[in-house]
């Protein structure tokens, strides 16, 4: 009988520590898949510019949508797990801008960063670029000015992902 309580315990414990570190939201994006970066307490992750289908590429003059995941980091520490707040001030993304696109859209305006929490952009197009000044090509780069209303503003080098296989799920442009 020791053995059997013994063997469950350990069950248990093996179940718990494998279930560790998982989400209880579905992701179909690799985090490898975009770059990442930092400006102030803002963390960016997996930030890329979705292609076209397969290998085909957004003529110029097109539009293509942008996703990410931006982490309102607690000054000097890791996000609060609980959602506190009281080590970390809100933040807004207030505009994104592109020298490969004319404008860039934020669609329902600025994109809100509550304090010591993620906010992840996507499936659903939220960030377009809009009159690509030439046409975009899956596995090529865009260059992408972000900037928050108290972090700064931060230049980064998103990758242009192919839409297919996980990413048919992310929306194109609106």
């Amino acid at each position: 009988m020791k053995f059997a309580a013994s063997a469950v315990v350990a069950f248990l414990a093996v179940t718990l520590v494998s279930g560790c570190g998982d989400s209880n939201e579905e992701s179909t994006v690799s985090p490898e898949a975009g770059v990442s970066g930092q400006v102030g307490n803002v963390d960016i992750r997996d930030l890329f510019v979705l292609g076209g289908n397969g290998t085909a590429e957004i003529p110029a003059g097109g539009s293509a949508p942008v996703y990410l995941t931006m982490v309102n980091r607690p000054a000097g520490g890791e996000p609060d797990p609980t959602g506190g707040t009281a080590a970390a001030e809100a933040d807004v993304l207030e505009s994104v801008t592109s020298t490969d696109a004319n404008s860039v859209e934020l669609i329902g305006g600025p994109v809100q960063l509550p304090a010591g929490q993620d906010v992840r952009v996507g499936p659903d197009a939220r960030i377009v670029l809009r009159g690509l000044t030439e046409a975009l090509e899956s596995d090529g780069d865009v260059d992408l000015t972000l900037k928050f209303q108290k972090a700064g503003s931060v230049t980064l080098e998103a990758p242009v992902i192919q839409r297919k296989d996980s990413y048919e799920s992310y929306s194109p442009a609106p």
